[in-house]
């Protein structure tokens, strides 16, 4: 091992052999690196003595990394330790956990896992239930009176939109203080109080759907582990023997119960290293994490070695990281000042065998402002196009704040003829597959219907370059008045409107002839069979093949619920571009496989996708004081604009309420706290943002959402700090 040439700050790291270590690392600082060849080193020295070392991971992928790079480590080493040591994510530790003692919390040995899937459509279908079942009125209760019929139905879609996000992390936070929905409902017959009232009916069904199908969510298995452990001593003091030293990565993303799982099994042999980046954590909103853990553990454990060196980003890149961390911890409003910490990256020292940081030509950062956001996008993609035309080779990641602003990058980038990826659920692209059964459904439904089938050939099954004869052809298929039967049971009768048969246009005409065909024939008993026999009839990708086994997945489930729902109610969801468990689908896909930007790629995705990846050159567009406040007096996502005035906040109503009904009073100021959190969040995803680039960095923001907006919305006020620095930079 002492052939590696380790940098300064990686050395004490490197030569740990027991104890608590914390160990804070910037990006780009090489954590998998360190972590990889440190458990190799113990390995090596057999410091496991009989036991083994467990690696703690928050992803799937990041797994099969940490698997991927130890093994080959361990190879070139000759290292014989190969069954010495396990990675799993936390969630898997707690499956196993529970396997071992499920009887101590009254469970069956048969339960299962509702993985993320699993649990998006049981709880979509909830939701759905109850409104279908008299809970309409109840749900349109909390929206503002509005006369105005085009605004209360933007108001309608704004809470319809935000409603599954606000029931799953109420259910999960009810789940981690012990109010079980029978609980809740005595409380509310007392007390009959605000959101509460809608949320009891969804948590009563959704644990009913979980119980009777034998299923646990992430929330129980995480909290039914901990439970047995404290509980069962002997079970407790065999994992404490079992692993000799615990490795958690990702630290800053873990929450107190996983803290306490992962405590109690390091509780003998105190040899636990701890792994993250406080200033990147970034999934508090919609998760139960918080740093302040990983913060704790710094304070308290043995050893604090801090990776501060990072080879990913140009030092003019890194400099402005740098300002962004100095302005906020020493300027920025006290309450927010520890949004991050004093974490100074620092270049790798040049000529001492490591992979050293880019050096462009010239200063490479800039900011824009523009009247619009339309414009923005507009301007930013034709920025990209100019890039990527002079340097064919380097990798372009266009960052925007929601999900709903990649489809709008993804059209104008389209536009440009402009290959892309999208990351996160609303890609056009891998919704495509999606819509493309969903037309094909439609056909069946309306099989006689001459127009469906040709809109069917253009969209699904035609594939050319020839746009203009693909467009000639279409207009002569609907002018010669062919019906359905005519075109899929006579190959000749289309032969006189197109000069080559042998063309590709053709070619692919009568191949989805031949697939329409074959599909209106397939018996409709078995609608998921129906849909996994339509996506064999699509000539599509490895990714587009799996979300079409989930969909069939999703349909099957849908049958055994409800026996009588038929082949239109089938199309109507998967026309239903709001339906969670879709974009659910979508994404779950993209993680699985995993994405890695190439040489000459370009990729769209919202900040929060972007952490872990990084590009050659960087646009973080909508730097706005509404997507990233600096004050609680600014306007905030956390105020829903289209619920009455008492409901405005219902994050902060809900954590009342539960105050109240575990302590008898309300004990903070939660609009406050709430709306300080996310100014601290919004603080690190601009700093993930920045750290993503090697190169390159356009900022930027707009007066205005669209041409049609009367109110000018500000700049963040950390673009214009961040624009002083680069205007001294530049000069």
């Amino acid at each position: 091992m002492s052939k590696i040439n380790y940098r300064e700050d990686q050395l004490p790291i490197i030569n740990y052999e027991g104890g608590k270590m914390a160990v804070p690392a910037v990006p780009g600082a090489g954590k998998t690196f360190i972590v990889t060849n440190l458990v190799a080193k113990l390995l090596q020295e057999k410091k496991q003595g009989k036991g083994k070392i467990l690696i703690l991971t928050y992803m799937n992928s990041a797994v099969n990394n940490f698997k991927v790079r130890i093994k080959k480590i361990l190879e070139e080493k000759n290292i014989e330790e190969k069954t010495s040591y396990e990675v799993m994510t936390i969630h898997s530790l707690a499956v196993k956990i529970i396997k071992e003692k499920p009887e101590i919390v009254m469970l069956n040995e048969d339960f299962n896992i509702a993985d993320d899937l699993q649990k998006t459509m049981i709880l979509n279908e909830c939701i759905n239930n109850f409104k279908i079942n008299g809970g309409e009125k109840a749900f349109r209760f909390f929206l503002k009176e509005q006369k105005d019929v085009e605004w209360a139905q933007r108001q309608l879609d704004a809470w319809e939109n935000g409603f599954y996000d606000l029931v799953q992390n109420t259910i999960s936070e009810l789940k981690y203080k012990g109010i079980k929905p029978q609980k809740l409902e005595q409380y509310l017959n007392e007390n009959r109080r605000g959101i509460f009232k809608i949320i009891l009916p969804i948590y009563k069904q959704y644990e009913k759907q979980l119980k009777s199908n034998g299923l646990l969510d992430y929330d129980d298995m995480l909290i039914l582990a901990y439970k047995i452990l404290s509980m069962d001593e002997d079970l407790k003091r065999k994992y404490q023997n079992k692993y000799e030293y615990v490795f958690e990565d990702e630290c800053q993303d873990s929450n107190e119960i996983q803290g306490k799982i992962i405590g109690l099994i390091c509780e003998e042999h105190k040899n636990l290293v701890r792994v993250g980046d406080i200033n990147q954590s970034i999934t508090g909103t919609f998760s139960s994490s918080d740093p302040k853990f990983f913060k704790e553990f710094i304070e308290e454990s043995d050893f604090c070695y801090k990776m501060d060196m990072s080879n990913r980003s140009s030092k003019d890149i890194i400099n402005l990281a740098n300002e962004l961390v100095r302005y906020v911890t020493q300027n920025l409003q006290e309450e927010c000042r520890d949004a991050l910490e004093e974490m100074n990256i620092k270049t790798v020292p040049k000529n001492m065998g490591y992979k050293e940081n880019p050096e462009p030509d010239k200063y490479q950062i800039n900011y824009k402002y523009y009247e619009t956001f339309d414009k923005e996008i507009e301007q930013s993609v034709k920025f990209v196009r100019n890039i990527h035309k002079k340097y064919p080779d380097k990798s372009i990641g266009i960052l925007v704040p929601y999900n709903d602003h990649i489809n709008l990058v993804a059209k104008e980038l389209i536009k440009e003829d402009l290959e892309f990826e999208e990351l996160g659920p609303n890609s056009l692209r891998k919704r495509r597959v999606i819509d493309n059964i969903a037309l094909i459904i439609d056909f069946i439904l309306n099989c006689d219907n001459i127009d469906k089938l040709i809109e069917v050939l253009d969209k699904v099954y035609i594939k050319t370059d020839n746009k203009e004869g693909k467009k000639d052809f279409l207009q002569l298929l609907k002018e010669n008045n062919y019906t359905v039967e005519n075109l899929l049971y006579d190959k000749d009768c289309s032969k006189n409107i197109i000069i080559d048969i042998n063309s590709d246009l053709y070619e692919s005409f009568l191949y989805g002839l031949e697939s329409l065909k074959n599909i209106i024939e397939y018996p409709l008993t078995r609608v998921d069979k129906l849909i996994l026999f339509i996506g064999d009839t699509l000539l599509i990708e490895k990714e587009e093949r799996a979300i079409v086994d989930y969909l069939g997945f999703y349909v099957k489930y849908l049958q055994s619920e409800n026996n009588n729902i038929n082949l239109q109610q089938i199309y109507n969801l998967l026309s239903d571009r709001k339906n969670r468990v879709f974009s659910y689908i979508i994404e779950i896909v993209s993680e699985i496989n995993g994405y890695e930007p190439y040489p000459g790629s370009i990729t769209v995705c919202n900040y929060h996708k972007s952490k872990g990846l990084e590009w050659d050159c960087v646009f973080l567009l909508g730097m706005t004081e509404f997507n990233f406040p600096d004050n609680i007096y600014q306007k905030f996502q956390c105020d829903k604009w289209y619920l009455k005035e008492k409901y405005k906040n219902p994050q902060a109503n809900i954590k009342a309420e539960i105050d109240l009904m575990l302590q008898g009073e309300v004990t903070k100021n939660y609009p406050k706290e709430i709306k300080e959190n996310l100014i601290k969040e919004k603080i690190r995803l601009l700093y993930v943002g920045i750290t993503r680039a090697k190169e390159m960095l356009i900022l930027s923001a707009s007066a205005k959402n669209s041409a049609q907006d009367k109110r000018n919305q500000n700049p963040s006020m950390y673009l214009n700090i961040l624009k002083n620095i680069i205007d001294n930079k530049g000069e």
